[in-house]
C-alpha cells in the first residue's frame, strides 16, 4: 500500500457522484472497482500514517468491516468480466501523489470507498 494519489485521478474523480445517471453510476464496473481499491488503500494509509494506528490493526479492522463484501464484488466482477480484467483493474489502482494528513480526523477516503462498494453491490445484484 502506498500513500499516493494521482493528479490525473484526482481531476477525473473530482466531479464524480453516485447519484443515478451521473458520474460513477455511468462509469464501467471495472473503473469503479479500480477507484474503490485506490480509495481503500488511501483510507488505510491515512489511518496508519496520519492517525498513528498500527498497520496490522488497521488491516484487521478493514477486513472485519469489508472483506466479505469486497470478495463478493470481486467474484461477481470476475464472473462478468473475467479474473484477468479484475486483476488489471486492481493493478491500475496505483496513486502517484502524496495524500496529506488532515488537521482533524477525516473519513473522506473511507466514505468514498464505501460509496463505490455499495454502487458495485447494487449493480451486481449483491445488495
Amino acid at each position: 500500500m502506498k500513500p499516493w494519489l494521482g493528479l490525473a485521478a484526482t481531476a477525473a474523480l473530482a466531479g464524480c457522484s453516485t447519484a443515478p445517471g451521473v458520474g460513477w453510476s455511468r462509469a464501467p464496473d471495472l473503473s469503479v472497482y479500480s477507484a474503490m481499491t485506490l480509495f481503500g488503500d488511501i483510507a488505510r494509509n491515512q489511518s496508519v500514517l496520519c492517525s498513528g494506528f498500527g498497520s496490522a490493526g488497521v488491516e484487521r479492522h478493514w477486513r472485519g468491516d469489508f472483506a466479505a463484501r469486497e470478495a463478493a464484488v470481486a467474484a461477481a466482477l470476475a464472473a462478468r468480466h473475467g479474473a484477468e480484467a479484475v486483476d488489471r483493474a486492481e493493478a491500475a489502482a496505483v496513486a502517484t501523489q502524496t495524500v496529506s494528513c488532515p488537521g482533524v480526523p477525516n473519513d473522506h477516503w473511507r466514505v468514498q470507498y464505501v460509496r463505490m462498494l455499495r454502487l458495485l453491490e447494487t449493480r451486481l445484484g449483491l445488495a
